[in-house]
């Protein structure tokens, strides 16, 4: 199991208060302000004394000073401890037939890049790329959970038309802790006889698939307390309505428990937007959902190309079936990582926190200890660094943290920040 600690002053904490007279406020603290350089760790940052293995992260000479400032004083008094926090994420995939098509009208296939499907049901069924991507890409995705199995993220899938669809309303595969049971059975359900057909009633698939969703009650090995998310993969408009779809992600955020929608837009940005493909509906769909990141083009497209989408785009064009699955398989990982594991609450007023004086250590299951340093590409960062609620891990940090299901992060405030970039830490 991960878990966080938080290291902090004695004024964080109400249960602390027996211990306040040993610890020091922001304004007399009992260490000094580092002036002098840069700290480091044993094994992950260049630096002078820091001890990853101690919870004050050094003290009692010079050299063990986190801060490097020399006092031989103590950087923290007090510690508490928070787990990640659990995803519980369901997949609502679309399996109308204009996933069986390749080209922006939904029509021909490129030779090569389809399939015939052996089994008797399928009635020799032509499978094209798209389907032969998100398929892959699906069972890539449920692999790797299942190798690693992570008590928090649990994982569901409602996909909606092809051959063989289920009522909106019900459930197609609940949401589960991943092992490999749960990874063959998503796998399954998309794997032939199964094959795409039908409308795009993402509508009404939403609306049924969201009470399923905010209804999941997490059990064991699952983790309670979670984040609950939808992720929507589309290559069409809506045979319902669009703003249907839109009503629908912007009630569920509004709600309890609030829905983060996710929105995965499959198709050439320049097929027409009346009865192919709108990737302006799919950024719009994003941001209904709150999880637009900052600064997107909200009217991203083949006529406005400027900065970046609101959401996942994956454009097919002339790729093959295997670059079009490397496409579906970096989204559904980017928003397993966007919500999961490498966002870790400080679970302190920010008032209490001086973004100057936080640092990051990283423990493995084994109990190798090394400093993650602040970095935004092999490190961490604050959400906000004005009035911080939360440090977010990058890049290999990140890939550290989710690959070992009994590593730790001690988050020490209190000493001087040491910034990168750097080593970043090993899992094993």
């Amino acid at each position: 199991m991960k878990r966080v600690t938080f290291v902090s002053s004695c004024i964080v904490f109400a249960a602390a208060a027996a211990l306040a007279q040993g610890c020091g406020s922001s304004g007399d603290s009992t260490f000094g302000d580092g002036d002098d350089g840069s700290s480091g760790s044993s094994g992950a940052s260049t630096s002078g004394g820091f001890d990853p293995s101690r919870e004050d992260g050094g003290g009692g000479s010079s050299s063990g000073d986190v801060d490097g400032g020399g006092d031989g004083g103590e950087c923290a008094t007090a510690s508490a401890e928070a787990e990640r926090i659990p995803v519980y994420m369901l997949l609502v995939v679309d399996g109308s037939g204009s996933m069986d098509g390749v080209n922006s009208n939904g029509n021909g296939y490129v030779p090569g890049e389809r399939e015939t499907d052996p089994h008797p049901a399928a009635n020799n069924r032509l499978t094209g790329r798209k389907w032969l991507a998100l398929r892959g890409a699906l069972a890539a995705f449920v692999d790797d959970l299942a190798a690693k199995p992570d008590p928090n993220l649990a994982v569901g899938m409602y996909l909606f038309s092809s051959n063989t669809t289920k009522p909106a309303n019900q459930t197609d595969v609940a949401i589960s802790f991943v092992d490999a049971a749960h990874a063959t059975a998503i796998k399954n359900r998309v794997m032939p006889p199964v094959f795409a057909n039908g409308g795009t009633p993402l509508a009404a698939s939403m609306n049924g698939q969201l009470p399923i969703l905010k209804a999941y009650t997490p059990a064991a090995p699952v983790k309670p307390g979670g984040k609950y998310v939808l992720v929507v993969m589309t290559d069409g408009i809506p045979t319902d309505g669009k703003q249907a779809c839109l009503t629908a992600a912007s009630t569920a955020l509004a709600g309890t428990p609030s829905v983060l929608t996710f929105a995965v837009g499959v198709g050439d940005e320049n097929a027409s937007a009346t009865n192919v493909y709108d990737e302006v509906f799919v950024g719009d769909l994003a941001e209904a959902g709150g999880t637009a990141p900052a600064g997107c083009n909200t009217n991203w497209s083949d006529a406005d190309k400027t900065g970046f989408p609101c959401h996942f785009q994956i454009t097919p064009g002339t790729k093959t079936a295997q670059q079009i699955q490397a496409d579906f398989l970096a989204a559904i990982n980017e928003i397993r990582d966007t919500v999961s594991s490498c966002e870790l609450a400080l679970a302190f007023n920010s008032g209490d926190v001086d973004p100057t004086k936080v640092n990051v250590v990283y423990t493995s299951g084994a109990g190798q200890s090394s400093q993650i340093v602040q970095d935004a590409t092999n490190g961490w960062t604050y959400d906000d660094p004005n009035a911080p609620t939360k440090v977010v891990l990058h890049g290999a940090a990140c890939d550290a943290l989710k690959s070992d299901p009994e590593g730790k992060v001690k988050i020490i405030l209190g000493c001087k920040t040491v910034t990168g970039p750097g080593p970043t830490p090993d899992p094993k």
